[in-house]
């Protein structure tokens, strides 16, 4: 079995913070971690970092918390249609200018960065969104989801 840890990447080294058995899952533990513990930044390996530092007692204890392992559990289970292999999640932005030919632009940040993600949804360009499951989506992908997004927009328009 693979295990994905959950990493405390505010700190050098990046601390253990929780192993889990799929990517999804890891993804899910560290945006709740960071949720009950403001201030630290947390992140995933594709590996088991049982040997390496460990993070504060507190951090980890969240992790392993009922209330966490719930939540994960709920969340995995309401997607399980949607992504049956507990891939990567994605969150897809698209901005749009108001005006021009490149009028419309795209981004994708990981479902955990919450930070990032924070700052794309207060953005008053934002037009829409959507969620890609699995790998990083390449430029290619992202640029054919744009285009879609664009066709639908001028099609309501």
């Amino acid at each position: 079995m693979t295990y994905f840890s959950v990493v405390q990447i505010d700190m050098h080294p990046a601390p253990y913070v929780a192993a889990t058995g799929s990517a999804r899952s890891a993804q899910i533990l560290a945006r709740l971690v960071a949720e009950r513990c403001p201030g630290n930044v947390f992140g995933i390996r594709d590996s088991a970092d049982f040997k390496g530092p460990k993070s504060n007692g507190f951090i980890r204890d969240c992790a392993r918390s009922v209330e966490v392992q719930t939540l994960a559990a709920q969340e995995l289970m309401a997607e399980a249609d949607d992504n049956p292999g507990q891939l990567l999640k994605w969150h897809v932005y698209f901005y749009d200018s108001g005006a021009g030919e490149s009028r419309f632009t795209v981004n994708a940040y990981l479902d955990h960065d919450r930070r990032v993600r924070a700052k794309c949804e207060a953005d008053p360009t934002l037009a829409g969104r959507a969620v890609v499951y699995g790998d990083g989506p390449s430029m290619e992908t992202l640029y054919l989801m744009l285009d879609a997004f664009a066709a639908r927009q001028e099609a309501t328009a």
